[in-house]
């Protein structure tokens, strides 16, 4: 392989006139590229004996030391060098291969094996794992060789016979994706269909891939393939894929699983109709593979196809979401029960997005599930505090009140506490204490705010990174835009007398500039104009007033005031990112349970208009100019 790179590493070069010569090509193509193109006995036991290791180098990028990559690279080469000349010699090979295999197509697979491989390296110029081959040949008719000899295998009733081509087809059609019509797409998902009915892992689970890649494909912006199309053969494609779990070694196949969450996704409310029936297989699923669980990415699959079903079941039908929770809870409380850590995070995701779902007052088992999971062993699984953590702001949304009736606060911010004083989770002490501020009634906290601020202000002192800042210039203009400047700044005067003024000149005015993002803008604009016009200490203190008056001015400008700006030394990337992680699984984000969005200050529209009129209004009553 080594002697194959170096001849690519040639071709790329300005020495690759040296291969100008056809007798040079000729002997090359013949003596090097066509013999290590060739399935060989190792690639069929492979195929057979190993089919993840098979799959993970033929289509996933891990064929990087293989000898066929090392040949379909010289051939790329090749061809971007003396495209012309390359492809009229390599067309001829291919038609000898596809001749060879015509005369005895039962013995001859390996050379039809092999004409495919090569169209497919002379063929592709460019590709995206989005969208396959972009970029091709033009002097190589793809449309003709797809439909003389890619679309026969897929064809053929015969699911179980010659697996390693009908792989081979699905991978041509899988890569060219992009280069086939619509209409084409549509109908190739009936035998794509039939295929994952073949025992061969391999087969399966290229047939999956390809059915996830044509959902996935988007064409100006918008799915090649309409959801009235696909829906026609919705109940074939959900029937076979869920039928291929049942095949030797495939129980958990990671493949089969993300085309039912792209199915699911692709089809959005037109799934609910059948949503209760995936959900029950699925449910099946995960209590099978809470016993050893084994394979990460079919989890997470799992789990984002579960989450698909109720985002967009539930939204379509909110009747079902009693029916999700009964099929659901009994595999939750399974995976609570028996400590199965890899699923927490996704379970806590999952509540999450059904509480969220919900009308308060919640049910009787959900405010079960909550004080457990004020439970500090579950804190110390750093894989599982974002999910938490979002898990805990939604019961404050829909049961904020009641939690805090039934003397479940102090344990919250017992939470809040240990969160904030991590440096690789204080973004989460931050989003637990903004959601304590955000949906409670401030007469239920408001006892504990000096606490809180004592434990900030100490933070800032001791160990205070640009992250903790940014978050802390947040959460303050959070509490002013709630609670007002007078009831912010009475709180933060029992833990110091003025301390306030001081914390804006020094920490909260020359840290704006670290605050990004149009919600987090709104707050601060919105907080900014109130310190302004609220304080008549803020007013007192022109040097202050005055600071505070440009930093808005270049907030609502989008520009930033950086002479003052933080200069503490930059965090360090591993500490911040890494701190407490160890070699502990991190969190997987499930895409289809993301927090719905909530308007921020939704009763104030541009707040740059706001704050223009408040300041105008107030310099109007005090006599003072701009």
């Amino acid at each position: 392989m080594s002697a194959i790179r170096f001849l690519t590493t040639v071709a790329r070069s300005v020495y690759s006139k040296l291969f100008a010569d056809p007798n040079v090509l000729k002997q090359i193509c013949e003596s090097i590229i066509l013999p290590n193109l060739r399935v060989r006995d190792e690639d069929e036991e492979v195929f057979d004996m190993n089919p993840i290791e098979y799959i993970r180098r033929d289509i996933e990028g891990g064929d990087s030391d293989t000898r066929r990559r090392a040949a379909a690279d010289l051939v790329k080469a090749l061809t971007d060098a003396f495209e012309t000349e390359v492809t009229a010699m390599f067309t001829g090979y291919v038609t000898a291969l596809l001749q060879e295999h015509a005369a005895d197509p039962v013995n001859g697979w390996r050379a039809k094996d092999c004409a495919v491989y090569l169209v497919m390296a002379v063929t592709v110029k460019g590709k995206t794992g989005e969208r396959g081959a972009t970029t091709t040949n033009r002097l190589v008719n793809i449309s003709d060789f797809f439909t003389q000899q890619v679309l026969p295998e897929l064809q053929n009733p015969q699911v179980n016979e010659r697996p390693i081509l009908k792989a081979d087809a699905l991978k041509f059609v899988t890569t060219f994706r992009s280069q086939l019509p619509s209409e084409t797409l549509l109908a190739l998902l009936q035998p794509i269909t039939a295929l994952l009915g073949s025992e061969h892992v391999v087969v399966h689970s290229y047939a999956a891939t390809a059915i996830e890649r044509f959902l996935a494909l988007k064409e100006n912006g918008r799915s090649k393939l309409a959801v009235s199309d696909v829906l026609k053969v919705a109940q074939q494609l959900l029937t076979g894929l869920f039928a291929a779990f049942r095949h030797a070694d495939s129980a958990e196949n990671e493949y089969l699983m993300r085309a039912i969450m792209r199915l699911i996704s692709f089809l959005g409310a037109e799934m609910a109709p059948v949503a209760p029936m995936c959900l029950k297989a699925l449910r099946d699923m995960l209590v099978e593979v809470c016993k050893n669980p084994k394979s990460p990415g079919f989890n997470h699959y799992l789990f984002e196809s579960v989450a698909a079903l109720i985002k967009h079941g539930v939204a379509a039908d909110r009747s079902q979401l009693a029916t999700f929770e009964a099929t659901l809870f009994p595999a939750f409380d399974i995976v609570l029960a028996n400590d199965v850590q890899e699923f927490h995070p996704y379970v806590f995701q999952i509540l999450a997005q059904l509480i969220e779902l919900s009308n308060p007052p919640l049910s009787a088992p959900y405010m079960a599930v909550f004080p457990p999971l004020l439970t500090p062993v579950f804190w110390e699984r750093p894989g599982s505090v974002p999910a938490l953590t979002r898990l805990l702001v939604a019961y404050l949304a829909k049961a904020g009140v009641g939690i805090a009736a039934d003397g479940h606060l102090e344990a919250v911010l017992g939470v809040f506490q240990k969160l904030i004083a991590s440096k690789a989770n204080d973004q989460h002490g931050f989003a637990l204490i903004s959601g304590i501020m955000q949906h409670l009634p401030a007469a239920a906290y408001q006892q504990y705010l000096s606490t809180v601020w004592q434990l900030l202000f100490t933070r800032l002192q001791t160990s205070k990174t640009p992250r903790f800042t940014r978050g802390f210039v947040v959460f303050v203009s959070l509490a002013i835009c709630k609670l007002g400047v007078a009831a912010v700044s009475s709180t933060m005067d029992a833990v110091q007398p003025k301390i306030m003024l001081m914390i804006l000149q020094q920490v909260w005015v020359p840290s704006l500039s670290l605050v990004d993002g149009p919600d987090e803008d709104k707050l601060v604009a919105v907080a900014a104009t109130k310190c302004l016009t609220e304080s008549p200490d803020i007013f007192a203190n022109r040097p202050l007033w005055e600071q505070l008056r440009a930093a808005l001015d270049a907030k609502l400008k989008g520009t930033e005031v950086t002479e003052n700006a933080d200069e503490d030394g930059q965090e360090d990337a591993l500490d911040a990112e890494l701190a407490g992680g160890g070699y502990t699984a991190a969190y997987a984000k499930l895409a289809n349970a993301s927090m719905p969005e909530r308007p921020v200050l939704g009763e104030i529209a541009d707040p740059k208009q706001f704050a223009e009129s408040t300041l105008a209004n107030f310099l109007s009553r005090v006599g003072g100019g701009g």
